[in-house]
């Protein structure tokens, strides 16, 4: 799946304001720990833009004491509060 496809021109700092926004209070938690745009060219002037996300739970995935519904949580959490972004979204999990 391609994300978002825009023409030249239209910058990926639209999509990182409006994401930080939808997020702050998230990242107010220290649920949500990185917000980034990856912008991709594809010819002929066009790009497509992807949302990546860092989150945080408080144990690393190989920990004995994780808890993958909590994760599960997290990141229902973060794609609800982003909402239509109308792009692809990438949540990676943070140490």
């Amino acid at each position: 799946m391609i994300g978002h496809t825009m023409t030249q021109g239209t910058d990926g700092q639209g999509l990182q304001r409006k994401a930080e926004a939808r997020l702050a209070a998230l990242k107010d938690e220290k649920l949500v720990t990185r917000i980034a745009v990856l912008s991709t060219s594809l010819g002929q002037g066009k790009t497509t833009e992807r949302l990546m996300i860092g989150m945080s739970v408080e144990t690393h995935k190989t920990s004995p004491d994780f808890d993958q519904n909590k994760c599960g949580q997290a990141k229902s959490r973060i794609m609800q509060a982003l909402g239509d972004i109308d792009c692809d979204v990438f949540i990676e999990m943070d140490r």
